[in-house]
């Protein structure tokens, strides 16, 4: 096969075989493997990336197992509609998907379509959709009716929708560990002293609760529930704010909105989410688990990331007045202890 790629300026690959009526298409996204093919079966998903932007997509059905069907369609100003259609002949979750196509306007004319999801590492995937039509004819016609475009910006879309998946389950999981430990503190516990200086483990979620509205307000014009106060009952004060942040980050249209910061500049809202209270949380459920007994242990594989993301910034950081003073650790030490040493705790 001597397939020949159309010439693009992004990342997704289009190729075409002057022999074979196949188009080969290749993406590769900073996704891991089942959040890109979650994004591909899940419909409420899909219907956030599906096509060109000019066209309104509608999905009627998409059933994306093994013998289910789909159909969707895409409505034009005017109010024409394009429908399409097919069978999924196989979805093996996280590897790949074999279904037809079939445009409404042409049901005879089906092709084959086969969808490979390859793990890369370090959080990346690469997806290879293979197209085999009945024709030439019939592959040159897709791509001259603007086919290609529509898979771009299609691709364009899907980025954002899997930056916003990244920080929702990002969210839920370090959120989840934090809850933990809120709902196990024990009973009498939370004026205990918590290693941040002056603060108890109640004042450690309040600050979780009391900051990051006000930074949401005036950065975003967002509105969070607000619950009980901190000291009439600090756990249902935490569960309605935490529950009230995934609810905002699980919003698809949060992935599309902006947060804007005097000091921090303009960042998509879901990113900022995740950079600045995400961490956050991540941080202080070892100061909470501190103060209260509790299992300390966080995860490495968050703690290697945070660190080699703050580690350029020290002097920047230091100077912000958030963290005390870097702690000297032996060089050898886990890369938890090498987090906190470096945000100014005592491990």
């Amino acid at each position: 096969m001597s397939a020949t790629p159309t010439h693009h300026p992004g990342d997704t690959r289009i190729a075409v075989d002057p022999t074979l009526p196949t188009i080969v298409i290749t993406r590769e996204f900073d996704a891991p493997r089942e959040r890109v093919f979650r994004a591909y079966t899940d419909p409420d998903l899909v219907i956030q990336w599906l096509g060109p932007r000019h066209l309104t997509a509608r999905i009627d059905r998409y059933d994306a197992r093994s013998g289910g069907s789909y159909r969707y369609a895409h409505r034009a100003d005017d109010g024409t509609e394009y429908g399409f259609h097919g069978v999924f002949h196989e979805v093996r979750p996280h590897e790949r998907i074999v279904q037809t196509f079939a445009f409404d306007g042409s049901a005879d004319t089906v092709s084959l379509e086969t969808a490979v999801f390859e793990d890369l590492g370090g959080s990346r995937t690469r997806v290879t959709v293979t197209s085999l039509m009945d024709s030439l004819a019939t592959r040159d016609a897709m791509l001259a009716s603007g086919a290609e475009g529509g898979v771009r910006e299609g691709h364009e879309r899907l980025d954002v929708v899997l930056r916003g998946l990244g920080a929702a389950d990002e969210h839920r999981a370090v959120a989840r560990a934090f809850t933990d430990r809120v709902r196990g503190v024990p009973e009498g516990a939370w004026e205990r002293p918590a290693p941040c200086e002056g603060w108890s483990a109640r004042d450690v979620v309040r600050h979780l609760v009391e900051w990051f509205p006000d930074f949401l307000k005036t950065g975003a014009g967002v509105d969070l529930p607000k619950g009980p106060s901190v000291d009439e009952d600090p756990v249902a004060a935490w569960t309605v704010h935490s529950e009230a942040v995934q609810a905002l980050l699980d919003d698809p249209a949060t992935a599309r909105r902006e947060l804007s910061n005097p000091h921090l500049g303009q960042a998509p809202l879901d990113q900022a989410i995740d950079r600045f209270y995400t961490a956050d949380v991540f941080m202080h459920t070892w100061d909470l688990a501190r103060a209260t007994g509790q299992d300390e242990t966080l995860d490495p594989g968050r703690c290697a990331r945070l660190l080699q993301g703050m580690e350029p910034l020290d002097g920047v950081l230091r100077e912000s007045g958030q963290f005390g003073p870097r702690v000297e650790v032996p060089e050898d030490a886990d890369v938890q202890t090498r987090l906190l040493a470096f945000v100014g705790r005592t491990p």
